[in-house]
């Protein structure tokens, strides 16, 4: 593992914290990208018409808050553990964040900026959907190189061996690098909502897809992680928390997405819809 990637002189620089902030402004850039090309292209009027300078405000403090959340989450689970050491609830920079938490803190904050500005909360989180697969994407390589968030012992080729949490200066065996899987998910997802941008839609479908997407993966994931770095809820069933969850978040984004189809009519974007073809002039017989 590789905790910390370099010192400022006594600083020490950690790979999570920076491949976090280094994943979410990727995130922002092709967010606020996106709406630049849709400011000009679309119509006046159009929901999709966000200036960047929204998204970027709203980015900024929305990591505050997200990450907050996610902290916030992470000792209420593990609230035994930090009763005993209160102070090291602070030490965020060694790791610890239930995404869970920051995933709804975040909605929960886009909510209430887009009512304070009259944004579509819709057209927002569209955008803001591919722009988390990208922070997750980077994200996820923090928790790798910080030796957090593994799975439980497997013999494949790609296993690593992680530093314990259940027994201090001592590796686990080989397991499963469960950040790995959580980048590579997040890079399928990536291309399936950038395609679905393209496509006629209702403002909202690409969000709820992704809570959806998110839902799938960590079900997924916490089958690995379970026993290792999270804890059986239901043991009879191999089901944790997480599981549960997440299957709340892939219901929710089937009906969301259904709700959507039946009362929202599918509109493109201005810069990906076809142009109409002109009339082919007929030709005069000689």
């Amino acid at each position: 593992m590789h905790p910390i990637l370099f010192h400022l002189g006594p600083l020490p620089v950690r790979s999570y914290g920076t491949l976090v902030v280094l994943g979410f402004l990727v995130g922002l850039w092709r967010t606020m990208r996106v709406c630049a090309r849709r400011m000009a292209t679309e119509p006046e009027g159009s929901p999709r018409r966000i200036h960047p300078d929204n998204m970027f405000d709203m980015g900024i403090v929305g990591l505050m808050i997200g990450i907050l959340c996610a902290r916030i989450l992470f000792v209420m689970l593990d609230w035994r553990d930090f009763a005993e050491h209160p102070a090291s609830m602070l030490r965020i920079w060694e790791g610890g964040l239930a995404l869970h938490g920051g995933f709804f803190g975040g909605i929960l904050f886009m909510f209430f900026y887009c009512r304070w500005k009259r944004l579509s909360f819709f057209a927002v989180g569209d955008l803001c959907a591919v722009g988390w697969c990208l922070g997750y994407i980077i994200g996820r390589f923090g928790c790798l190189l910080n030796g957090c968030c593994y799975g439980g012992v497997c013999d494949l080729p790609w296993a690593i061996r992680f530093p314990d949490e259940q027994h201090p200066g001592l590796l686990t065996p080989p397991s499963h690098p469960t950040q790995i899987y959580a980048s590579l998910f997040n890079v399928a997802f990536f291309f399936i909502l950038t395609r679905w941008e393209r496509r006629p839609r209702r403002d909202g479908e690409i969000f709820w897809a992704y809570v959806g997407l998110y839902g799938l993966y960590r079900f997924v994931v916490d089958f690995f992680r379970a026993g290792a770095t999270s804890t059986y809820l239901i043991p009879s069933l191999r089901l944790t928390d997480t599981h549960i969850l997440s299957l709340v978040m892939m219901m929710v984004s089937v009906a969301g997405i259904l709700w959507l189809r039946r009362h929202r009519p599918a509109v493109q974007d201005a810069a990906f819809a076809q142009p109409i073809a002109p009339a082919a002039t007929p030709r005069l017989a000689e």
